[in-house]
């Protein structure tokens, strides 16, 4: 099992102060008047020496493991530094790698299909009427108070609508979505635009919108408009051969 270099130092201590009392109970067996003074005193510089050299290895053996564990977790941080710098350069280059056309929302371009289409949500709010205290029946709305919404999907400007799908329900219920009949002008309590608008929003893309109002005086509706679209197919090349030149001499 590891230890740590205090407790090291610590039993390296221990060891020399009990080699240390070993050697003077084995020094001191003789009677002390018996012993010349010149041995005593090398025992006593001997024990001084072996003293301060458990003390010295003890701090250098210290010292080797705590350079040791630097380098260790040198090693270990430098591991862990290139590890999160390789993670930051593949989510760099995986977010500069641009998406193909069409998964961000967008409308497909002509490469990839000669068709497609685009979508656009909206919640409508019931119409709201300010109807007087004395007015008996029902209150209906108007075209005169009924809020229109401009439901727009984004196209490529190269394509060609070829049908608008409108749909609608209730939201938060288990309604299903009611598809409108084509160039019907309502849709439930719906009112539908005759015709659609379109602009352009930028060099490759262009807005195809469809007016709608809600004239329901109690539900919210949620309407959902579907552009389809497709490209016009490419001319083919013809080749026709030359006929040759006829020359005369």
């Amino acid at each position: 099992m590891g230890l740590s270099e205090t407790i090291v130092a610590s039993i390296i201590g221990a060891l020399a102060t009990m080699a240390t009392a070993i050697v003077q109970l084995i020094r001191n067996r003789a009677p002390e008047g018996s012993k010349p003074k010149k041995n005593r005193m090398r025992s006593l510089l001997a024990t001084i020496a072996l003293m301060i050299g458990c003390v010295v290895g003890g701090y250098a053996w210290s010292s080797l493991r705590a350079v040791s564990a630097k380098e260790e977790l040198r090693a270990t941080m430098k591991a862990e530094f290139a590890e999160q710098f390789a993670a930051l350069v593949a989510r760099k280059q995986e977010a500069d790698t641009p998406e193909p056309d069409g998964l961000d929302g967008s409308a497909l371009s002509a490469r990839h299909g000669t068709s497609g289409s685009a979508e656009s949500l909206a919640h409508l709010p019931p119409c709201r009427l300010e109807a007087d205290a004395d007015e008996v029946g029902p209150v209906s709305c108007t075209e005169r108070v009924a809020q229109t919404v401009s439901l727009c999907a984004t196209v490529p400007s190269a394509a060609i609508t070829s049908n608008l799908r409108l749909f609608a329900r209730v939201p938060l219920s288990e309604s299903p979505w009611l598809e409108r009949d084509a160039g019907a002008p309502a849709l439930g309590s719906l009112r539908i635009a005759d015709a659609p608008s379109e602009y352009p929003v930028s060099a490759d893309q262009r807005a195809v919108c469809l007016d709608v109002a809600n004239w329901s005086v109690d539900d919210k509706l949620a309407v959902r408009l579907v552009v389809d679209y497709l490209f016009a197919p490419k001319p083919a090349i013809e080749l026709t051969a030359a006929a040759p030149g006829a020359t005369s001499l």
